[in-house]
Order: structure tokens, then sequence, then C-alpha cells
């Protein structure tokens, strides 16, 4: 079930009461924890558990840590060794899992922390994606070794609302992916929204500084990772980048105050800002937490207040972690990284990653995921794990539609190979394509062109590959011609291959065109022009 927060992050907030910074927990806690001190840490036989896949549960009684960590999206757990897990094999609770809006789409550098939430919400818990409007404008320093650049607070609030649009969608897309993939919407729980900018926004200084301040130690700020690396480089470090960690802290400590949030998800980056709020937790948390009970065994510790999972990092072939700041940025919104660009990226990716990015990136049972990677042992240049990875991802980022217009889009524009000639790029597989599914998939494409009926029928090739763009010039066109590299249809549309061969002086024929409205110009090995003929 999704919540959404806001239509319009332009429009003023909702806004919670600040809550106050004393020592106190809230009353909505003080309940679960009480429950938990006999349910969380005394199984019995009777109880269920509460984390098993909806679809991986083949009697196994796996959990849903158990699950995460098989599907490569667990790095390290906070905690005592087996504490969330008991925790979550015990109980439904809430989990959450921030971004900053510095730019205005999310990347594929967040695949692995949306997974997660993803999989906590299928499975019945409530799954918060915090977007930090408040935090954006101060700059986390992990994983950098610059200061960012300070943004407009009107980019600030513009990427917020664009990501707060990006997320909902994201998880409209992945419940019916799911669904697809055999997963019950009767197991899944609720999805949140939210933005720091509610409890940030109105923040009083002297009042954070009374009640953070006190309670946290320079030296543990100091000892963080991303705090030391920063130090010692050359520009230093600035002080709202140094207080950064407080304030992701006071998010984790909001969240668990107001929402009852117990785990926060992140890349394993943010390990020591995660553990600082943790801390934080501990820190504020009120003396008068329920001991336990009789029941307990006094042998037992009460349960850790909040746990802390990060996910691994995607990085490229150099190590380098995937995100926006990097070269190698692929976008999770359509209009900066189209459904087809980002289905060939993962169609491009090498052998050795497919182990890890299947299982990690898709929802796709085990046993699927081990028959497709034997499979591709066996014929690799088919590339047959790579194009299930494509094809899931897609299916799951931008949805089922467009991952079937990518798929028309790969027929058209790589061919399988002929007369042994290499396809470039993907492998086509020799499906023939409508007209209709050929102009649907190239709409709003550039390789796409629009000419009248007169201006093909009976008119040199040559003629009508220049008025479409195919090559500059006619006379271009009479060279490749001379040259033997322009062809007409092949791939999705006709012919075999790369298509018909043009020989000098040859005018465009009827059964030239697919349906009588398309026609595919080539030029070269790579290069497609989809001629859309209108009356």
């Amino acid at each position: 079930m999704l919540r959404p927060l806001h239509s319009s992050i332009t429009c003023q907030l909702r806004r919670s009461p600040l809550p106050a910074l004393l020592p106190i927990i809230s009353r909505r806690f003080l309940c679960s924890t009480a429950s938990l001190c006999t349910n969380d840490l005394s199984s019995t036989s009777n109880t269920p558990d509460s984390s098993t896949s909806p679809v991986e549960n083949g009697g196994g009684g796996k959990s849903l840590l158990e699950h995460l960590k098989e599907r490569g999206l667990v790095e390290s757990v906070t905690g005592l060794p087996g504490s969330l897990d008991h925790f979550l094999r015990h109980n439904k609770t809430t989990v959450y899992a921030g971004v900053d809006p510095t730019a205005p789409s999310l990347h594929v550098g967040h695949l692995l922390p949306l997974m997660n939430l993803l999989h906590f919400y299928l499975n019945g818990h409530t799954s918060i994606a915090l977007v930090g409007k408040a935090t954006a404008i101060v700059g986390d320093p992990s994983g950098r070794t610059t200061e960012r650049t300070k943004s407009a607070l009107s980019t600030t609030l513009t990427n917020t609302s664009s990501l707060i649009s990006q997320l909902t969608t994201f998880f409209t897309r992945a419940e019916s992916y799911a669904i697809s993939r055999g997963y019950s919407k009767s197991s899944f729980g609720t999805h949140i929204l939210r933005t720091n900018g509610e409890w940030l926004d109105n923040l009083n200084l002297v009042e954070f500084l009374s009640g953070v301040g006190r309670v946290v130690r320079v030296n543990q700020m100091l000892s963080r990772q991303s705090v030391k690396s920063r130090m010692a480089s050359e520009k230093g470090i600035s002080f709202a980048e140094f207080t950064y960690q407080l304030l992701q802290s006071y998010d984790f400590w909001w969240l668990w105050r107001e929402e009852g949030c117990r785990v926060q998800i992140g890349g394993n980056d943010q390990y020591g800002n995660i553990t600082a709020g943790i801390d934080l937790i501990s820190r504020l948390s009120s003396p008068e937490l329920p001991s336990s009970s009789p029941d307990t065994p006094s042998s037992e510790s009460p349960p850790d207040l909040a746990y802390g999972l990060t996910t691994p990092l995607l990085t490229t072939s150099t190590g380098t972690k995937l995100g926006k700041s990097t070269n190698a940025s692929i976008w999770l919104s359509s209009s900066l990284t189209s459904s087809f660009s980002l289905h060939q990226y993962f169609l491009r990716l090498p052998d050795s990653l497919l182990p890890q990015l299947l299982p990690a990136l898709t929802l796709l049972p085990s046993p699927t995921i081990k028959e497709v990677l034997v499979e591709h042992e066996r014929n690799p240049e088919k590339r047959r794990a790579q194009r299930v990875l494509a094809d899931e991802v897609v299916s799951l980022v931008h949805g089922e539609k467009n991952r079937e217009r990518c798929g028309v889009m790969g027929e058209v524009l790589f061919p399988p190979a002929e007369d042994g000639l290499e396809g470039v790029g993907e492998v086509g597989v020799g499906k023939e394509c409508s007209a209709d599914q050929i102009i649907d998939a190239f709409t709003g494409d550039s390789r796409m062109v629009a000419l009248a009926r007169s201006e093909v029928l009976g008119e040199l090739v040559t003629k009508v590959a220049a008025l479409a763009g195919a090559v500059r010039t006619r006379s271009e066109g009479e060279q490749l011609v001379r040259q033997g590299g322009l062809y007409i249809g092949g791939g999705g549309g006709g012919g075999r291959g790369r298509g018909w061969r043009v020989e000098r002086g040859e005018r465009v024929r009827e059964e030239w065109l697919i349906e009588g409205r398309v026609l595919l110009v080539r030029v070269g090995k790579g290069g497609v022009c989809v001629v859309r003929v209108e009356e």
C-alpha cells in the first residue's frame, strides 16, 4: 500500500510537530518495546516467521535477512551476530533509506538500497523512502575527496519534487513487477515517502545544540572515515559537511521516535553515518525503557533499539562508484537515460558481474537465475544472462511496456548476424515486427522521421535517404551504394540480416515497406533510419 506524502514540494509541506529533544520515548515505541521484551528474544515453536519470502518460502523457513544476503543485497549489519535476523523473524517493523536531492534523478547506484526497501515492503514491513531536502543543502562528505558545489535552493526544491515523483513511480511499477513475478499483494506492507525538511527546516539551532550537541562526542565524529579522509586532504572539510552526520543521525532518531523505525538502510559508504544515528538514538533514549519481563531469561539482553544494514556499492570495471558525480552515470529517469539506453547498458555488462546483479536487481527466483546462468555458460556469445538482466531491470524501473519497446528497437537496430558478419551491440533473435510496434517503439526517438508517401515510393533510394537524414547528401548516398554500404529493411523489418543491399539507380518499391507504413534505411554496420510513411 502506497501512502503518498505531497502533491507538490513547492507547496507548503505538511509539518509534524517538532519533537522535544528531551530523553523521552514516544508512547508508541514504549508499547512496541514492551512487547519486544517477550516476543523478540523468547521465540517459541508457535511463533510465525514473519519475514519468509512470499515467493521462495518452499518449506525452507528462510528469513528475510537470509534472503537478502543470498541475493547479494547485504554488505554489513550492525549489532550482535544474529540480533537483527532474530528481530526480523518475529516482528514486522519499519525501515528507511534516504537519498539527498543533489540531482534531478536517481541513478543505477541507488538500485541496491531501493531493492532492499522493496523486499521489506513485499514481505509485509513498512518501508520509508526519505528525500533529504534539508541535508542536501549541507552536503554529505561520504565517498568524496572534495566538497560538493552548493546548489541554489530552487534547484534543491526542484530536485526534491522530482525525486518524490520518481520514487512514487518506482514503487508503483515495482509492485506491478513483483506481482507479475509471483508475489502476492496480500503479503505487501506499506510504503511511505517523507522529506526531512518536515522536521529540519524549522529546527531551532539552540534547541538542536542543547539536545543533540550535549550527547554527541566530537572524538567519535572525528573517527568517521569520511571525516578522516577529508581532513587529510589538501582542502580539508568544512564545518557544514563535518556536521552532516549529526543531521542524518537526527533523521534516524526522528523516524525512530515518531514512526517506530528500527532499521536504516544505506550504501556501504554510509556505515559511519548509520552507526552515528544508532548511537544518537541510544543516547537520547529514556532510561525508563521497560526492563525484561519475568518470562524472559535473565541471561538474555534487551533488544537493540535500532539497527543498520548496508549494501554493497555498484562499481565500474575500474572500481569507481557508479553515481551521478562520475562520467558513467546511468539515470533511472527515462528523460535522462532512455529505456533503450538503460537496457543496452545492462546488455553490455561483462559476464563477471552477472552472478552478482541477476539476484540483486531482479525478483526472479533463485532456481530460475541458476538456470539462466548455466544456459549462459553454454553459449556466452548469445548473452542470454545479460538479456534477462536488461529485460528485468527495465520492467522494474520503466515498466513492462517499455521493456517490450526495447525488444522491438533491439530487433530493428541490431539485426542478427548473417553471412559471417557479426551483429552490432545486441544479438538479435530474428523476430519480425509490425509497423505499429516499430512506430510505437521509436516514437520520440530522433532516428524516426516522417515523410509523405509521394516523397518515398518510386524515388531514388539515395534521395529518400538524404531526405530522411540517413545521409547528409545524395552524393554521399551514391558513394555508399558504390561501396555496398546502403541497405533497405533487415532486422525486425523483413529481409535477412541487414536487409537488401541497394544497387545503383534503385528506387523504393512498395514491397519494401512494412505494412505500407514503415521503411528501414540502413547505413553501414550501425546506422539506422526509421521512415514513417504518411499519406
